[in-house]
């Protein structure tokens, strides 16, 4: 169904048309083995520490900013619009099955293994969303209408294997890194740095797992038949196979020798190379690597920009994909203000000096009052007298910079009495003074003169 077949008069004429099956990949998928010798896929790749640590932390990050429906208002600034349905599949249950947090961490989670993430948008009779049900990416397939253009999404039902059609409108897409119309799989393109992690692991647990290091050859044990092979092997290996037989002391008769060809870990910088590639593989997934515990380059002076700079390099990428995808799916072209926001101040904090520091600057500057100060600590508001904003009193506007202050107004004039021959009252302490010294020179003159 075309939604925008009534308006299309109105526009232009495209003179472009897309691919019919817009590719989710530039490479098979089904590349088979990795040259490490070890099959990579999605699912295979979260046994990787460093993989599932990444996918972790960015789902994780992600799913437990709030998320809610605004509306900007006329004077500026925006509000919560609680009652909102969507407000509420987006803040307090997703679906009947799971709620906002799980939702927000599986659908980030399949964008980065797979590159995509789907959901079904279920709406009411008067076209609200009242519930969205995620759809793995494994059993979706992205096609393109051949008259209109428009994106169509074909979902295999589980079992019967029957195929359903779904409009956009009905479909929040979570995109991966850009394809055009479909996303990247990480796993996909970094697959051989992947299987060599893989196999580097497998080399590590063989290594300990055999125990004698079978990497070698024995010498001196004369003519043996098949049998006798099969027997020495078996006996070496029962003897000396696995990690708690490690270490014991061998006996070879008949002047038998053995002769390691095998390099060691230490000598193949076995743990150097583990290391190698946690900062390898993190570098696909744009983590960086004290946030997957690895902490060899990170100091108590660099650790706290640098999770601010991951926010704003690594989460806010998929924040800002999730809230794009809302805005248009969950609202439509005609929002009426209506927008979502994922809140990040949380993980902007910085610990509690800088938090102080920060606070009190707003304050001073008139942007924050105390109520607000303690709502964005999570405390309760003190009441009216909250409200108030204070600023300091030496701020001026840029024009008054450098004026001449002005002078002071002149004191207002006395009184003056209703009897005209009588002496003027004095205004001030000083001329109290002042009569007071006269009087007392005309007493002492007077003494004086009798």
């Amino acid at each position: 169904m075309d939604l925008l077949a009534p308006f299309r008069g109105l526009f232009a004429a495209r003179r472009t048309r897309e691919r019919s099956d817009p590719e989710t990949s530039r490479i098979p998928f089904n590349m088979g083995r990795t040259l490490a010798g070890v099959y990579v896929t999605p699912d295979r790749a979260l046994t990787n520490a460093v993989v599932w640590a990444c996918v972790r932390y960015l789902s994780t990050t992600v799913a437990q900013l709030p998320w809610r429906v605004m509306r900007r208002l006329p004077g500026g600034g925006a509000e919560v619009v609680e009652r909102h349905p969507a407000d509420a599949v987006l803040a307090w249950r997703t679906n009947p099955e799971m709620g906002p947090f799980q939702f927000k961490e599986t659908l980030i989670a399949w964008a980065l293994l797979w590159g995509n993430a789907y959901a079904e948008i279920v709406r009411d009779g008067a076209g609200r969303v009242v519930e969205l049900w995620p759809i793995h990416p494994e059993r979706v397939t992205v096609q393109r209408d051949t008259e209109t253009d428009a994106l169509l999404y074909e979902v295999r039902a589980v079992g019967s294997g029957e195929r359903v059609l779904l409009r956009p409108m009905d479909v929040f897409h979570l995109r991966g890194f850009g394809n055009g119309p479909v996303g990247l799989s990480v796993v996909e393109h970094a697959a051989q740095s992947i299987g060599w992690a893989q196999a580097t692991e497998l080399f590590g647990a063989a290594y300990f797992g055999e125990g004698l290091h079978p990497a070698g050859f024995i010498e001196g044990a004369g003519a043996l038949t098949p049998d006798g092979k099969k027997t020495l092997r078996e006996q070496l290996k029962q003897m000396f196979g696995g990690p708690r037989r490690a270490h014991r002391v061998a006996f070879l008769d008949a002047g038998m020798k053995w002769n390691r060809v095998a390099v060691q870990p230490d000598e193949s910088q076995f743990i150097e190379t583990r290391q190698h590639q946690v900062e390898e593989i993190c570098r696909w997934f744009g983590v960086p690597p004290h946030k997957v515990a690895h902490l060899l380059r990170s100091t108590f002076n660099n650790i706290e920009h640098q999770s601010i700079e991951v926010v704003v390099d690594a989460v806010s990428p998929w924040v800002i994909r999730l809230e794009e995808e809302g805005n248009f799916k969950l609202f439509g072209t005609n929002r009426q203000g209506l927008y979502t926001d994922m809140d990040m101040r949380a993980l902007l904090r910085g610990d509690n000096k800088s938090r102080a520091e920060y606070l009190k600057v707003m304050r001073e500057m008139g942007a924050f009052n105390v109520n607000e100060v303690r709502e964005y600590e999570g405390e309760n508001p003190i009441g009216p007298e909250g409200d108030k904003r204070i600023v300091q009193s030496q701020y001026t506007t840029l024009e008054r910079i450098g004026e001449e202050p002005a002078a002071p107004p002149p004191p207002p004039p006395a009184a003056q009495p209703d009897n005209p021959d009588a002496p003027p009252v004095p205004d001030t302490d000083a001329d109290m003074a002042a009569v007071q010294r006269a009087i007392a020179a005309a007493l002492r003159i007077e003494a004086h003169a009798a």
